[in-house]
């Protein structure tokens, strides 16, 4: 079946120079050697991605982001009439950032974002990033967060009873430790913060009972799609054995949108992808947990899953023109 995309560019190849071309730029989640770019759910998740784009005159090509230089992508690839395919050489308007941030990509990005632009700005990236650089901006709505030393592990733990040491920039719940005896603080290797705990095993009337997170993806300042990931344990996040299911905005309760409300009139970069991940502790009072400058839009099946993110996908291929 040729897509729309494809039937427009070959009945009027002219229009194609009002395309805008947007590199989706990874690590080592693309590939090159394969018939399809991901190894796994993500190629239908952004094969309906690109198709969202193309219909907004939006071209998305996925690579890894070393295959980029001073505005070209050397390879990538393109989803179109319900196949990938290989491209080369193709000059960019503009790059949608999935690839890890450090010290030396921070550079990186942003060159690219002085160069044909990035979503997001660098700067937004390295304050979701740092969980301790978030606290900072927020402290009113995060729970008490510092630089992990045994020192300060100490001292929270017993102010509060039972702390999280998380690392800095890590994410996908890795390297997490629950702590409430001073025994058991562990070695920590690298960079760490050390957390006030958040029980929030008491759920959240009418979204969902026990442990919990819960997630809004925020596009250019407007809240269009949510999730709560849940579990049986103390972390609920899904790659840690967790479970999700879809949340829509009109279903969030008032309190969680007043603090996600509250972020967006700080955070002032345009355009920006984010999600704010809040737990409602034992009083029923919302706190953000961590800002996410990479949510995943994979909907892997998910039908309901799948309807809840065509609101990003739609915003998102609309925030490239922005670029």
């Amino acid at each position: 079946m040729i897509s729309f995309l494809s039937l427009t560019l070959k009945l009027w190849p002219e229009l194609a120079e009002y395309m805008k071309t947007i590199g989706v730029l990874w690590d080592e989640e693309v590939t090159w050697d394969g018939e399809k770019p991901f190894d796994g759910a993500s190629n239908e998740s952004y094969g309906y991605f690109s198709e969202i784009a193309g219909e907004q005159d939006v071209r998305l090509v996925q690579a890894q982001y070393n295959w980029y230089s001073d505005g070209v992508l050397s390879r990538g690839w393109v989803y179109d009439g319900g196949s990938w395919s290989k491209v080369e050489d193709v000059e960019l308007d503009g790059v949608f950032d999935k690839f890890h941030f450090d010290e030396e990509t921070k550079a990186f990005k942003q060159e690219i974002s002085e160069s044909v632009g990035i979503l997001n700005d660098p700067g937004l990236e390295e304050l979701c990033k740092d969980k301790l650089l978030t606290y900072e901006r927020f402290p009113e709505m995060m729970p008490e967060t510092r630089s992990f030393s045994e020192e300060n592990a100490r001292d929270m733990l017993e102010e509060y009873g039972k702390i999280v040491l998380k690392p800095c920039y890590a994410f996908g719940g890795k390297g997490i430790h629950i702590v409430d005896k001073e025994g058991d603080i562990p070695d920590i290797e690298g960079e760490y913060i050390v957390q006030r705990f958040v029980d929030s095993s008491g759920g959240i009337e009418g979204i969902v009972e026990g442990t919990h997170d819960l997630r809004g993806i925020v596009v250019n300042g407007d809240l269009k799609a949510g999730y709560v990931r849940y579990s049986d344990g103390e972390i609920s996040n899904v790659s840690q054995g967790g479970s999700q299911h879809a949340v829509s905005p009109e279903e969030f309760p008032e309190k969680a949108l007043k603090l996600i409300n509250t972020v967006n009139e700080e955070l002032e970069y345009r355009p920006c992808l984010f999600s704010v991940d809040l737990f409602f502790d034992e009083e029923v009072e919302p706190w953000i947990v961590e800002l996410n400058s990479k949510p995943g839009i994979g909907f892997y099946g998910d039908e309901e899953m799948r309807e809840q993110l065509v609101p990003v996908m739609d915003s998102l291929a609309e925030a490239f023109k922005q670029l």
